[in-house]
Parts: structure tokens; C-alpha cells; sequence
């Protein structure tokens, strides 16, 4: 790999991370200390369901960032301009639509989920539905390699996040949250449009052709069930949780899981570097492993050492939360689900480094893995087999695990499957 590629992920992972201690405040401090025990353990899924109800807006900004790459790795920025012009109109329209879907039914999942606070949920669709949307700004900065650029925005929005939830929070605790959940795409939006007026300062060139639009549609669809499935198992797996167990249990899964998420703060920068420079080295019909297998061994033994650390002193750091002592039994779980986001966070290195070559192969294992794993998981919880956190945390445990092992030396010998029908671009 290039000393270009370790520079930029150092650069936005030390954004990233100085942005994340204020992010750390709000999901380990505001969201314990002025959401009830009762509310607390449907904050995630809650943020699940909104997330999947936005989906159609993540998988268009997704594809956009894949076409953008390849136009920035072959200099062609008038045809990138005249894409996102046209991609800004459809972002519009998707959100609409996703807005009036989600008037439709997030009352009703408010109520399965025990959540009367009614103003909560516009600000969970609107943070969903805009973080959802934010990407195709920033994942434009990301394709040109903008990194420096995109790693200011990050700090300066989580800044405005932790602002906004220390003014709503301690009147509205939960619609505050997602207010402040909100804000951070909002700013994004707004500082990713205009950091991109520099770099698109070009003679704007043909860009939607016939050919353009098909590989467009063709991608779009096969994302959007990508990122799809495992939304709706993630959505299934939390919704399960908070409807199965007691309030106290969702309520402990929420503060041991908010330190194994910690881990997503290694692996994120990692996975927003890696995809232009897969996609460049796909274009150019290089090998896409080498960034895949150096990302997975960083990930693994930083979830090794971070398990270690939590079966040592994981009781003690969750009582350091506000109303931490009354979850700080559940510490034994955090070690397990570190582990669990290690072996996903390596899945998603692998899957992330193929659709950005344009290779969908995976999805011949990727689907039925996750359908069987939903189906088994629902029919469990229906016939009342899921009655603790133990057995939650196996489920989850084992679902990504498998995930894991797929991504070792199976996907070549499935994706041989179907080599050509799910290859889209002209380089693949």
C-alpha cells in the first residue's frame, strides 16, 4: 500500500478521534444521565429501524462514491460535477419519500419499542434520513481524497452535535438526542457542498448516458440489498432485545455495547480511506487483498487487547457512567461483543473492498447467511426461546462469527458462481 494511503488514514482517523470524544460525551454521559432506565435500551433500536427506512438514500450516496472514485483516479472531475448535480435533485426526492414513510409507520414502532416521548420520533426520522443523505457530500470529498478537508468537518460537527444535546437534552432528554443526532448530518450537508465548490470549478462534461445510467441502476440495486440485509437482521436482532427482555436488560446491553462500539472508532476511518483507493486499484486491475488483510489483522488485535482490558476492568468503567453502577454487572458481555465487531467490522472490509470494484459475487453467500440467520433468529423469539441476555448475545455472537469465516478463503470459490451477471463496471 502507499505512504499516500497510511497518511490519509492517520489524518482522519486523529480527526476523527478528537471529534469522538465529544460523540463519546453524548452517547456515555448526556444519553445515561437524562434518559430513564426504562427509555434507555430502545435508543438503538429505535436509531435501527429509522436507519432501514432510510436505506434507499445510504445505498444511492454509496454508489455515487463508488462512480466518484473511479472519476477522481482517472481525472475526469467535469463528469464527476455533472454526476453529482444530477445525484443532489434524486437525494432530494429519495428524502422525501423516506420522510412520508416514516410518518406512516414509526408511531406504531414507537409504541412496540415502549417510547412515548411523540417528539422523539421526527427527530429520529429526520437524524436518520439526513445521515443517510450527508454521505453524498462527504463521500464525494472522500472519492477526491480530500481527506484533510473531511477531517475538519467531522471535528467541527461533532462539536455542533454536543452542543445542541447539552441545550435540548436536559428539557427533552431523548428528542433531544436525536436532535443532536440530526445536526451532524445537517452540517455536514452544508460544509461538504461547500467544500466541494473548489474542487468542482471545471467545465462540467456528459456524465448520465445510457450506458452511465444502466451501470448506475445496476449497482444501486445490488447495494441497496447489500446494505439492506444486514440493516434489517441489525434492526431484527436490537427490536428482539428490547422486546423480549426486560427493560433492565436492554438498559445493561446499551452501556456494555457503547464500549465495544468504541472499536468502530478504529475501524470507520480505516474503511472511509480504503474504499477510492480499492476502487483505483480495481480500475487499474490491481490486487484489492493487500488493503483488506492489513485492515483485518489491525482490527483483530486492537478487539484482542480491547477484550483483555474489559474482562480486567470492564465492571469499573461502566460504573463510571452516569447510573454505571446499576448496569456494571453486565461487564461480562463487553469482551464478547468487542469480539462480535471485530469479526463483522472484517466482514465489512471485505464486502465494502468488492462493491467498490464493482465485484458482487459475495452475494451469493451474503444473502442466505444473513436470511437463514433472521429466519432462525425470529422463529426463536415467536416460539419464546429467547428469554436472557445470554441467549441474545449467542445469537449475535454466532451470526458474526460466521460472517467472519466467509470472508476467509470461501468468497473467491462462491463468487465463481455467478462472475459475470453481478460484475458491474467497465474494469471488473
Amino acid at each position: 500500500m502507499s505512504r499516500s494511503f497510511a497518511r490519509d488514514a492517520i489524518v482522519l482517523f486523529a480527526a476523527l478521534r478528537a471529534g469522538d470524544l465529544l460523540n463519546l460525551a453524548a452517547g456515555m454521559w448526556f444519553v445515561p444521565k437524562y434518559v430513564s432506565s426504562e427509555t434507555i435500551g430502545a435508543v438503538l433500536p429505535v436509531s435501527s429501524f429509522a436507519t432501514f427506512l432510510s436505506l434507499p438514500v445510504f445505498a444511492l450516496a454509496m454508489t455515487v462514491m463508488k462512480e466518484t472514485a473511479v472519476l477522481s483516479a482517472t481525472g475526469e472531475r467535469g463528469k464527476a460535477k455533472s454526476l453529482l448535480r444530477g445525484v443532489f435533485l434524486i437525494a432530494a426526492i429519495a428524502l422525501f419519500a423516506a420522510l412520508a414513510a416514516a410518518a406512516l409507520v414509526m408511531p406504531e414502532f414507537l409504541r412496540v419499542m415502549r417510547v412515548e416521548d411523540a417528539p422523539a420520533g421526527f427527530f429520529v426520522a429526520i437524524s436518520a434520513f439526513l445521515g443517510c443523505m450527508a454521505p453524498v457530500w462527504t463521500d464525494a470529498l472522500q472519492a477526491l481524497r480530500r481527506f484533510r478537508t473531511l477531517a475538519g468537518i467531522e471535528i467541527a460537527g461533532a462539536a455542533v452535535r454536543f452542543a445542541v444535546m447539552a441545550a435540548i437534552m436536559p428539557v427533552k432528554a431523548l428528542a433531544g438526542f436525536f436532535a443532536g443526532q440530526a445536526a451532524l448530518p445537517a452540517f455536514r450537508i452544508a460544509a461538504g457542498a461547500f467544500a466541494l465548490q473548489n474542487d468542482l470549478k471545471v467545465p462540467a462534461q456528459p456524465f448520465w448516458t445510457r450506458a452511465a445510467v444502466k451501470r448506475m441502476a445496476a449497482a444501486f440495486a445490488a447495494i441497496l440489498v447489500y446494505q439492506g440485509t444486514p440493516m434489517f437482521v441489525s434492526m431484527l436482532e436490537l427490536s428482539i432485545l428490547r422486546d423480549a427482555l426486560p427493560a433492565s436488560d436492554s438498559a445493561g446491553y446499551y452501556m456494555a455495547s457503547r464500549f465495544s462500539d468504541l472499536l468502530h472508532y478504529l475501524t470507520l476511518p480505516m474503511l472511509l480511506v480504503t474504499f477510492p483507493y480499492t476502487a483505483a486499484a480495481a480500475a487499474q486491475g490491481d490486487s484489492t487483498r493487500p488493503y483488506v488483510k492489513k485492515c483485518a489483522l489491525v482490527t483483530l488485535a486492537a478487539a484482542a487487547t480491547m477484550a483483555l482490558v474489559y474482562r480486567i476492568f470492564g465492571g469499573n468503567l461502566i460504573a463510571l457512567m452516569p447510573n454505571g453502577s446499576n448496569c456494571a454487572g453486565y461487564a461480562a458481555y463487553m469482551p464478547i461483543l468487542v469480539i462480535s465487531n471485530a469479526f463483522t467490522s472484517c466482514q465489512v472490509f471485505h464486502t465494502n473492498t468488492e462493491v467498490s470494484a464493482g465485484r458482487f459475487g459475495f452475494l451469493a453467500w451474503f444473502l442466505p447467511l444473513h436470511l437463514l440467520y433472521a429466519a432462525a433468529l425470529g422463529v426463536a423469539h415467536a416460539a419464546g426461546r429467547i428469554n436472557s441476555l445470554d441467549e441474545a448475545v449467542a445469537w449475535f455472537a454466532a451470526s458474526s462469527a460466521a460472517r467472519f469465516a466467509f470472508c476467509l478463503p470461501l468468497p473467491p470459490l462462491f463468487s465463481k458462481l455467478m462472475p459475470r451477471r453481478l460484475v458491474i463496471g467497465d474494469k471488473a
